[in-house]
């Protein structure tokens, strides 16, 4: 049997390839395909099946652009009529042969009501030996289920236990589990790191499954939870088909004087540490570091957008920055600025710096109505000993949200666990006009200096 597991960096997204003989199937495949070809061709096999588990929301799939390249056949959920221009419609119980190895779909909805993962058998075996979870079992969480609204989210949930219990775990014991996410994940809270895991390691150690009946698995698992906004783009693309991407980076230079004219027109990210940002940056430009971009710039702008890196060196990340940027749907990339703060202090322009205070400071402030506390955590972060004065929680996700809650009056001290998404929130408030001051070292500098 060939197996291969891919992570897509940046979007903590698991696919992967699986094949007998001379034939290959991927998994849930990422928008840029080349890799999979390549191995493909290493193995000196076709890739002659493609299966999709559900519409994803979080990423691009390249189910078509791979289907072009190498005329897999592609199969996707006949449970759920979402206006798929390609794909052949499949049900619970579908199997392929390929070589030796038998996958069989198994309609497990809660994530969604269309969801499907694959079990492999091995010839002659009554139980599979894998099963590829999709975004219904994680190892250590389970896929969420709030995607149909409030109205419908009791249904999704009792349907995510069903499909867990009644066709998941009856597959035995001893199968391997291969999810479609892992920790870092829109798509799961509390997912562990681990390479791999079984059926019975989760019945015994996720969290979530921990339950004595149906109804108390509803009543503790089944929650809205935040939904950024271009998981609709990405919904969208996933049924109509995204435009081809090719292998290449297509991401040229470009000079200050080219930035400048186009300063209106763009979204200038510094991609470089926090902390650089903090000691000087191009005015207008909003700091979000590398490994943010596929969690945060999608829940805060539209994939529409048109963006400019500012970089430190000649290219530094500027293949990996493309990539996480068009996986999520963001096409519209004009370019980077090599060098970028040196350059522009050489044509004479002044740099901004991001004001900021410690948490030894701030934790002397008086209780007092001169200052707004805004705490971009996620609520399930927040511990009873975290400074509440003054507080205004909103995630990070959401922080376009907190601009009717705050006053442009009086400075807004901006506090999440180091540092990093205060840092992301602060330069956004800037540029719509706020005082904003990062609390640098977060929550867990407040900490030390209760210990």
């Amino acid at each position: 049997m060939f197996f291969k597991k891919f992570e897509t960096e940046g979007l903590s997204h698991f696919s992967y390839m699986v094949g007998d003989g001379n034939e290959i199937a991927v998994i849930d495949p990422m928008r840029d395909v080349g890799v999979y070809m390549k191995e493909a061709r290493e193995a000196g096999m076709k890739i002659s099946h493609i299966f999709e588990t559900h519409r994803n929301e979080d990423y691009i799939i390249g189910s078509m652009e791979l289907q072009a390249k190498t005329g897999a056949r592609i199969y996707i959920s006949g449970y759920e009529d979402l206006g798929y221009v390609y794909g052949e419609k499949i049900s619970d119980g579908h199997t392929v042969q390929i070589g030796s190895i038998t996958i069989k779909a198994v309609h497990t909805p809660g994530h969604t009501l269309g969801h499907m993962s694959y079990a492999v058998y091995e010839k002659g075996k009554a139980q599979p030996y894998l099963v590829f979870t999709g975004d219904c079992l994680f190892m250590g969480d389970l896929g969420r289920t709030d995607f149909y609204g409030k109205e419908n989210l009791e249904k999704m949930t009792g349907l995510l236990y069903d499909s867990i219990f009644e066709k998941l775990m009856p597959l035995g014991d001893d199968v391997l589990v291969f999810p479609a996410h892992g920790p870092g994940s829109a798509c799961g809270i509390s997912m562990d790191d681990r390479p791999v895991s079984t059926m019975a390691y989760e019945r015994r150690h996720n969290i979530a499954l921990q339950v004595n009946s149906k109804e108390e698995f509803i009543e503790t698992f089944g929650r809205m939870r935040i939904k950024p906004q271009y998981f609709e783009t990405m919904e969208v693309l996933n049924v109509k088909g995204a435009p081809f991407v090719g292998e290449e980076v297509v991401l040229n230079p470009l000079t200050v004087e080219e930035v400048r004219e186009m300063m209106d027109d763009v979204l200038l990210l510094d991609v470089r540490s926090k902390e650089a940002h903090f000691g000087g940056h191009i005015p207008g430009s909003i700091f979000m570091s590398k490994d943010n971009i596929s969690t945060f710039l999608g829940a805060i702008y539209s994939p529409e957008q048109k963006i400019v890196f500012a970089i430190d060196g000649n290219e530094g990340d500027v293949d990996e920055l493309y990539w996480y940027c068009r996986r999520t749907g963001f096409d519209n990339l004009i370019g980077y600025l090599p060098n970028a703060c040196k350059k522009w202090e050489e044509y004479g322009y002044e740099l901004e710096k991001m004001p900021t205070i410690n948490g030894k400071k701030f934790s002397e402030f008086p209780e007092d109505d001169s200052y707004t506390l805004l705490d971009i955590r996620k609520n399930e972060e927040i511990e009873p000993q975290d400074p509440e004065y003054n507080r205004i929680n909103l995630p990070l996700q959401r922080i376009s949200e907190c601009l009717p809650m705050v006053s442009k009056e009086k400075p807004i001290y901006i506090l999440c666990g180091s540092g990093e998404r205060a840092t992301i929130a602060a330069s956004y408030l800037t540029m719509k006009g706020y005082v904003s001051l990062v609390i640098t070292g977060g929550v867990r500098m407040l900490a030390a200096l209760q210990k």
